[in-house]
């Protein structure tokens, strides 16, 4: 083989190499540039379905849900919004304020939050139903239902985990234990809800 040939080979292998690497670079950048940062900073609007655990039985009515604003900084979350508690025979909704760390793992967060609740809250009882006796000694129940409502308050405690999906988009799960004053709740006070919900970033 002529000298100048393996001269030339010597001097493009290298060449060849660089351009690989090169072109692997170029490519593998804009996939990192696109993966979802974590929502740890800015502004952040959910919204939950928490209806998993238990379900407003018996009657058409707007199941558990939760519309929050979220503000957070690195460290810190400070949330407000709206929250519906919704049962067979009874409801709770209003106003709720809560707040927390940030834990991280990954791209992932983690939210442990205290709040507190301010609303009415409703309630139906079976209060002048009555048992009745046809023939052949069938029996059976006639309900007949009072309704009540009061302003209610309450305090709970939450855990959201949540992972964006794409760009300003992330979906989370929740689960809350919640404690609610008001006279039509009497003996019939903690709400315990789990569910799931999206995340959508509106400001940095």
């Amino acid at each position: 083989m002529p000298l100048r040939i393996r001269a030339r080979r010597r001097l493009i292998a290298p060449l060849r190499r660089l351009l690989v690497l090169a072109s692997a670079a170029v490519v593998s950048a804009p996939l990192h540039a696109q993966e979802p940062a974590r929502f740890d900073t800015g502004i952040v609007v959910g919204g939950d379905w928490l209806q998993a655990n238990a379900l407003p039985l018996d009657r058409n009515a707007m199941q558990s849900a939760a519309l929050n604003v979220s503000f957070r900084r690195r460290v810190w979350a400070l949330d407000a919004g709206w929250l519906r508690v919704a049962r067979t025979l009874n409801t709770v909704q209003g106003v709720s304020v809560s707040a927390g760390p940030l834990l991280h793992w990954g791209r992932v967060l983690f939210i442990p939050a205290v709040g507190v609740l301010g609303g009415k809250s409703y309630a139906s009882r079976d209060s002048t139903g009555y048992d009745w006796v046809g023939p052949n000694g069938l029996t059976g129940h006639v309900p007949r239902y009072s309704y009540s409502s009061a302003a209610s308050a309450g305090g709970g405690v939450a855990l959201t985990v949540e992972c964006p999906v794409y760009r300003a988009v992330g979906i989370r799960a929740r689960a809350a234990q919640w404690f609610f004053s008001g006279a039509p709740l009497t003996d019939d006070r903690p709400r315990t809800l789990v569910g799931a919900g999206v995340s959508v970033r509106v400001g940095r």
